[in-house]
């Protein structure tokens, strides 16, 4: 064998050597030095395991593609698609428009006694009497001052909303049963008060025996809700789950906890069928604490001397249109999107109702150059298992509204990871801190990221937008969700793109 090599010609030993020792580099390079080799490893993974992975990227400045894999594969969007809403009522609005509620008295003043109703129109603002911002968790304390300047010392009537059932949405198309009495769920009704919610928390004291039935308290306190709680002492962990009462208001919630383990307190943010009514009692509160208590209807009261001539009140004013977007984004606030979404359809189409979102849609996003085939939304806030969309129509979504007047806005309001909102919790390093943008989106099986990354140093790219969509997730797989996306942001800042 020695005789052999040493017939070997010394110009084909120098041939062979660079190609051993760039085989040896290749085999030794670590994982992910590009994106697309990152990505490959990643979506080698999931796929491996019956999952489905969809990656666009594009320069944030000239739309040039930078990365695909599968971007034409149409995918639930969920809550992405609050991209979509957002982005296209402040296209049609402006970041600066406020939602205004009027309300009025219909009745006349006799005396300090007022005799006749508080009236609202509503206007779809989803953050009237919201605790989430200082103008309007206030509203009825609003109300109740307006009426104390007016002279009022007590009054017989009603608090009414003008045509609250006119339009009904309790729950919108393709949206899941189970889910109706659960906060996420809550109807996108035409009138909002409280984001038409109310709190059930349950507890036992010390000692007490957890087969008997807990103590339930409902907050705010004006609130009424029917709560039926059963307990089960037996379940393998500690949940508590609740559905809608069929035929009825109100609703059904099962207790459940292991048989060694006895927890003292849970809670949960239930939907309410009439936020009407829950403003009613939230004003007439309101009204009391100032010492203006309302008569009971069965008491005689003078006949009135002048007929009942409605008159402004108050005029109840949402926050900046910005404001509401960046909430509905960084906290994925459905009722937000849905109301949001609602509001444009009557802008461009002068009806609310989801055939005239979807057309309204459907129309905006061909005003972007976004085909059908690209995104298909039938709901605001993509709850709806209907919606259908790919990476590369998220992706031109965002793309398009940078290069628009409000695309500041709609940037501002996309959760920043390891900071807030629905990725504050996602671990980042020295290089990805406050550089990764992205709307979150979750489904039974479904995780979608879209957004955008800045990529320091890069000249040629430094900002890009992208869109990441897993479906056919299952629970225990070698890669969650979570750590791919985690991953492929990471490899979005610090990795070349080719």
């Amino acid at each position: 064998m020695a005789g052999d090599m040493r017939r070997v010609p010394f110009a084909s030993l120098l041939l062979v050597a660079p190609l051993l020792l760039s085989g040896c580099l290749r085999d030794t390079r670590p994982e992910g030095d590009t994106l697309p080799s990152l990505a490959r490893a990643l979506f080698d993974t999931l796929e491996a395991e019956g999952a489905l992975a969809s990656a666009y990227v594009v320069d944030a400045r000239t739309g040039e593609p930078l990365y695909t894999h599968r971007e034409h594969v149409r995918l639930l969007p969920a809550s992405t698609l609050k991209v979509v809403s957002t982005a296209s009522v402040l296209a049609a609005l402006g970041p600066d428009f406020r939602f205004q509620t009027p309300v009025s008295l219909e009745g006349t003043l006799t005396g300090g006694l007022f005799l006749g109703n508080i009236v609202v129109d509503p206007v779809g603002d989803p953050s009237l009497g919201s605790w989430r911002f200082p103008e309007t968790a206030l509203a009825c304390e609003q109300v109740a001052d307006a009426l104390q300047a007016r002279g009022i010392r007590q009054w017989r009537g009603q608090v009414r909303v003008r045509g609250a059932r006119d339009a009904e949405f309790r729950l919108g198309p393709g949206w899941a049963w189970d889910d109706a009495a659960y906060a996420y769920s809550a109807a996108p009704t035409a009138f909002v008060f409280r984001e038409n919610v109310v709190d059930l928390a349950l507890s036992r004291p010390e000692g007490a025996d957890c087969a008997q039935p807990p103590m339930v308290q409902v907050t705010p306190p004006f609130a009424t809700l029917t709560a039926v709680v059963s307990v089960d002492t037996n379940a393998e962990r500690p949940t508590l789950a609740c559905v809608r009462q069929r035929g009825g208001p109100g609703v059904r919630c099962l207790w459940r906890s292991p048989a060694r383990s006895c927890p003292r307190s849970a809670a949960v943010r239930l939907a309410v069928d009439e936020p009407e009514a829950l403003f009613a009692a939230c004003v007439e509160a309101a009204l009391l604490q100032r010492g203006i208590p309302r008569l009971p209807m069965t008491l005689e009261a003078p006949t009135p001397s002048l007929p009942a001539v409605p008159a402004p009140l108050v005029t109840l004013v949402s926050p900046p249109l910005s404001e509401l977007v960046k909430v509905t984004n960084k906290e994925s606030l459905n009722l937000y999107a849905e109301r949001l979404g609602l509001r444009f359809a009557r802008e461009r189409t002068g009806a609310e109702s989801y055939g005239a979102l979807r057309t309204a849609l459907t129309e905006e996003l061909a005003r972007r150059g976004i085909p059908s085939r690209d995104l298909r939304p039938v709901d605001g806030s993509g709850l709806s298992r209907y919606n259908l969309a790919t990476a590369r129509g998220l992706v031109r979504v965002i793309f398009t509204s940078l290069r628009e007047a409000y695309g500041a806005a709609l940037l501002d309001s996309l959760p920043v990871a390891g900071l807030d909102g629905t990725l504050a919790g996602r671990p980042v390093t020295a290089d990805t801190a406050g550089r990764v943008r992205a709307k979150t989106g979750t489904l039974s099986g479904q995780r979608c990221f879209v957004g955008v990354v800045d990529r320091p140093g890069d000249t040629r790219h430094p900002r890009v937008v992208f869109a990441l969509m897993l479906g056919n997730m299952d629970e225990g797989t070698a890669l969650p969700a979570n750590t791919a996306f985690d991953r492929f942001a990471e490899g979005l800042v610090t990795l070349p793109l080719r």
